[in-house]
């Protein structure tokens, strides 16, 4: 019998082994109910908690969470969230699907581990600087490259994904930014909350709404009908720029309203 970790035993797990001694066994479904039994027996009451740092690799190979979770986030890159599920994966690195189970209990654990990744690179090289507004852009501008250039993480995000240690960094990190303006927790979460919804929005903007995306979708504008747009034209392709100008704006902001004088 395939041998899982406890802590990686979960109905997810179940699926998959009936899944696959169907598909070796043809029709005959009671190799697959006896293993599937075997393993529910292993099973503990309560949702699974993640292992975060894998400590070891798997001996079929060298597979181990890590190339799992970088194959998963190619196939996200490349095709979209939704492309992503344990069999592409599996056939992504050229191994059976019941092998990744070693490593990942479910999908959902798989999400949740591919947006640690990805969040792990956002984070700014320590230590920060200790000027708020220097600290505040740099958490930012690194936010708004990382979910530009991973797309599918906003998305993943709206799917409330297990919280990993490296969100927990990078909330941690926005919160040692703002700490010098020395602001009570709720005006901090506040300014917290005004300069993510900027960042966010405006890489959720650039991602759906290229120029290109615009000229398209945007019919010809009848300058009498509509003279103000007619007078701004489309909006500038240089995203990044656009949003460091604006950033700019919202932290003057911040200083205006909440930094000592």
């Amino acid at each position: 019998m395939l041998q899982i970790p406890p802590e990686h035993l979960s109905a997810h797990v179940l699926d998959a082994l009936i899944e696959e001694f169907v598909t070796r066994h043809g029709t005959d479904l009671t190799d697959a109910a006896v293993k599937a039994a075997q393993v529910r027996a292993q099973l503990k009451s309560g949702e699974v908690v993640i292992v975060w740092d894998e400590k070891s690799a798997s001996p079929e190979g060298g597979l181990n969470r890590a190339a799992i979770v970088r194959a998963a986030i190619a196939i996200a890159d490349a095709d979209g969230l939704d492309a992503v599920s344990i069999r592409h994966v599996a056939a992504a690195l050229d191994v059976r699907p019941m092998s990744l189970y070693t490593h990942v209990a479910s999908k959902d654990d798989l999400l949740g581990l591919m947006v640690n990744e990805v969040v792990g690179d956002v984070l700014v090289p320590e230590p920060l600087p200790t000027d708020w507004r220097e600290a505040m852009r740099a958490v930012a501008v690194q936010s708004y490259r990382g979910f530009v250039t991973h797309a599918w993480a906003l998305e993943a995000f709206g799917r409330r994904p297990h919280v990993g240690p490296n969100v927990l960094r990078h909330a941690e990190q926005s919160a040692a930014a703002v700490a010098p303006l020395g602001l009570p927790p709720d005006d901090a979460w506040l300014v917290l909350r005004i300069v993510d919804e900027f960042t966010l929005g405006h890489a959720v903007r650039g991602v759906m709404f290229d120029e290109e995306t615009v000229r398209r979708r945007f019919p010809a504008i009848d300058p009498e009908l509509y003279p103000h747009l007619d007078q701004m034209g489309f909006p500038s392709t240089d995203r990044e720029k656009a949003f460091e100008e604006g950033l700019e704006v919202v932290l003057e902001g911040i200083a205006r309203r909440y930094a000592r004088r």
